[in-house]
C-alpha cells in the first residue's frame, strides 16, 4: 500500500517533533534550575575528551617496578603501576623522590629531601564541607575486580573483586562511628585503559552528594606479601599507599590533602601509611579537591588482612575530617550499597516513555488539527482497546 505525500509529511513532522522532545529533556538540567548536575555533566565530559584513563594503568604482564636512589644504589621502593619520568614518590620517613630515568624494570630516583609534613588542623578543615554539616565520605572501586590471591585463588574476579568487600569495610566502620558512607559497588571492567572513564560517571554521582572527601579504593600488583604486611593492635593487617594524579587542576589541593592525612595517621598509627605516589594520569582527581586513590595491601596479601589494614585506616579518618558522630542513627552501609549507583537507569525508562508520550501527543495534534480532536482520537483508542479486552476475555 502506498502512502500519501500527506501521510509521510505527517510522520516526518511528527518524528521531528520527537527530536526536540529529546533535546528538551537533554538539557533539562539547565532549566529546571539543577546547575550542579550540569557543572559536573560538564566536568565529566571535559574529563573524557581529555584523555581519561590514558596514564593510569597497572602493568599487565605481571612485572613489576623497583625504585632505585640513583645516587647510592638503594632499593626504595616497588609498585605495580606504569611509572614515567617526572613522577615522584614520598616514603614513609617522608623523604621525597623523583624519577630521573626508567631502564627496563628499575627506576632511578633522584633525591630531593625530606618534606615538611606536619599535621595542621586548620589546613584539614579550610573549606571543608564538613563547615557545612555534610560529614558524608563517599567510597567507590575503579578496579572492581582487583581480588586477593591466598583468599580467592586468583587476582582478579570480574563482577565481584575482593576490592568490592574492602571498600564495603571502611564504609561499615564509619558508619559505627556515626558518620554516613555513601558506598558505590558499581562495576567498571573490563581492567583496561577506559576503566577511568567508566568509574567517572560513578565518581560525578557520588559527588553530588557533596561528600567531605571521595576515595577511591584499589590493591597493588607487587608480588611479594611482606612488601605491604603490617600488624594492627597485634593482628595481621596491610599498608595502605596514597595516590595523587599530578594531571589535573585540583593536584596541589589533593597532594597538600595527602600529605595531611599521613602526618595524622602517622601520628595516630605509625606505619599504617606506606607513603605517597604522585603519579602521571588524572585519577579522576579533578572532580574534587578533596579526592584521593588508597591502594590496600597488594594481590599476595590476604583479604582478611587487607580487611583489617582498611578497617584501620577508616577508624581514623572522622578524626582526621573532623565529622565524628555526625550522623545519628546511620543505615549500616552494606544495606544502602546493594543498589548500583550509575545514574539511574529507571530515569532513564521514566525519559524514554515520557519522550514517548510527547510524541504520542505531537503525533494526534498534527493528524486531528486541533486538541478537542486528539482527545477524541484517545477516546476512541480507549474504547477500541476496551472492546478487544472484553473479546479476548469471552474467548478465553
Amino acid at each position: 500500500m502506498k502512502k500519501s505525500k500527506g501521510a509521510i509529511s505527517l510522520w516526518v513532522i511528527t518524528f521531528l517533533f520527537v527530536l526536540a522532545a529529546i533535546a528538551v529533556v537533554d538539557s533539562n538540567n539547565l532549566f529546571q534550575g539543577n546547575e550542579k548536575e550540569a557543572v559536573a555533566d560538564n566536568q565529566l565530559t571535559a574529563g573524557l575528551l581529555d584523555g581519561i584513563g590514558i596514564f593510569e594503568m597497572e602493568r599487565t604482564d605481571g612485572g613489576y617496578y623497583t625504585f632505585v636512589d640513583k645516587e647510592s644504589g638503594r632499593e626504595i621502593d616497588q609498585t605495580a603501576r606504569n611509572v614515567y619520568e617526572g613522577d615522584q614518590i614520598i616514603l614513609s620517613d617522608n623523604s621525597l623522590y623523583e624519577v630521573e630515568k626508567i631502564e627496563g624494570d628499575t627506576v632511578y630516583c633522584v633525591y630531593k629531601g625530606k618534606e615538611e609534613i606536619s599535621y595542621n588542623e586548620e589546613a584539614v578543615f579550610a573549606s571543608s564541607l564538613a563547615e557545612k554539616g555534610n560529614g558524608s565520605v563517599a567510597i567507590y572501586s575503579t578496579h572492581s575486580d582487583e581480588s586477593y590471591v591466598p583468599t580467592s585463588g586468583k587476582e582478579s574476579k570480574p563482577g565481584s573483586g575482593d576490592i568490592l568487600e574492602v571498600s564495603q569495610v571502611i564504609g561499615n566502620v564509619l558508619e559505627k562511628q556515626g558518620v554516613k558512607a555513601i558506598v558505590s559497588l558499581n562495576k567498571h571492567d573490563p581492567h583496561d585503559a577506559n576503566a577511568y572513564e567508566r568509574s567517572r560517571r560513578t565518581a560525578v554521582q557520588l559527588l553530588k552528594n557533596q561528600p567531605v572527601t571521595i576515595i577511591d579504593v584499589h590493591r597493588d600488583g607487587v608480588p611479594d606479601p611482606k612488601f605491604y604486611a603490617h600488624e594492627v593492635d597485634g593482628v595481621d593487617a596491610t599498608k595502605v599507599r596514597l595516590v595523587v594524579g599530578r594531571q589535573n587542576q585540583n593536584m596541589q589541593a589533593n597532594l597538600e590533602y595527602a600529605k595531611q592525612m599521613k602526618a595524622f595517621y602517622d601520628q595516630q598509627k605509625p606505619g599504617l601509611i606506606k607513603g605517597i605516589f604522585i603519579a602521571k594520569g588524572n585519577y579522576n582527581q579533578d572532580l574534587a579537591p578533596r579526592s584521593i586513590l588508597i591502594e590496600v595491601g597488594t594481590h599476595t596479601n590476604s583479604l582478611e588482612a587487607a580487611n583489617n589494614g582498611a578497617s584501620a585506616f577508616a577508624s581514623l579518618l572522622p578524626d582526621f575530617l573532623g565529622i565524628k558522630g555526625q550522623t545519628q542513627q546511620a543505615a549500616p552501609a552494606q544495606q544502602r550499597t546493594g543498589r548500583q549507583i550509575d545514574g539511574g537507569t529507571g530515569s532513564n525508562i521514566v525519559w524514554v516513555l515520557a519522550i514517548f508520550i510527547i510524541g504520542a501527543i505531537g503525533f494526534l495534534l498534527i493528524s486531528t488539527g486541533s486538541f478537542k480532536g486528539s482527545v477524541d482520537r484517545i477516546k476512541g483508542f480507549g474504547k477500541e482497546f476496551a472492546s478487544f479486552l472484553g473479546s479476548y476475555r469471552r474467548k478465553k
